[in-house]
């Protein structure tokens, strides 16, 4: 197994949409890291808010939350979590949203090429 490591602001991104998909199920769906990182996620989430804004700013882009021995199943999860993103910030880039940010499309695009390698590598 490997291990993972995402910066608070991929891992908190992660987990926030995951959190939107298991709600629009009424929580009857299934997600294997939804369940085994959820508490890790309210723990990160509670100390970022309690941040300044620089702070969080930094803890949100310098930090990182690893993953260790990280499973499989949970490896193809997280894999089509990161496509996800890509495909919300390259459809949000190519309806020129405010909030587009091609920086953003790049964090994502690399994330994923880590990952796919990390994929090979286990």
């Amino acid at each position: 197994m490997s291990n993972l490591q995402l910066t608070v602001h991929e891992f908190l991104a992660i987990m926030g949409t995951l959190d939107e998909h298991m709600e629009e199920t009424g929580f009857k769906g299934e997600s294997a890291i939804y369940d085994a990182w959820y508490q890790q996620w309210r723990e990160v989430e509670a100390k970022v808010e309690k941040l300044s804004m620089m702070d969080r700013a930094d803890m949100l882009f310098d930090g990182k939350v690893t993953i260790n021995d990280i499973p499989a199943e949970h490896l193809a999860e997280v894999t089509d979590c990161i496509k996800e993103q890509v495909a919300i910030h390259t459809k949000m880039i190519e309806e020129n949203d405010i909030d587009a940010d091609p920086d953003d499309l790049e964090i994502w695009q690399n994330r994923l090429a880590a990952v796919k390698e990390l994929k090979k590598d286990s």
